[in-house]
């Protein structure tokens, strides 16, 4: 599965379960703003994240 943030002109992120939830935010974060992904394997305890880390998509 892919987890997907928001990376502002600023520097700050902000972390979407979904690709959807990520496209339909990105406006409201302003000009400058960019989308990442990333794969993440969850289990019941515990969440694994890609040895690759973040990948600019936008």
């Amino acid at each position: 599965m892919n987890e997907w943030k928001i990376r502002t002109a600023a520097g700050k992120e902000y972390v979407f379960d979904t690709e959807e939830e990520a496209r339909a935010a990105l406006p409201e974060y302003g000009e400058g703003s960019t989308l990442w992904k990333r794969k993440v394997y969850r289990g019941i305890a515990s969440t694994t994240m890609s040895p690759k880390g973040w990948i600019q998509v936008d």
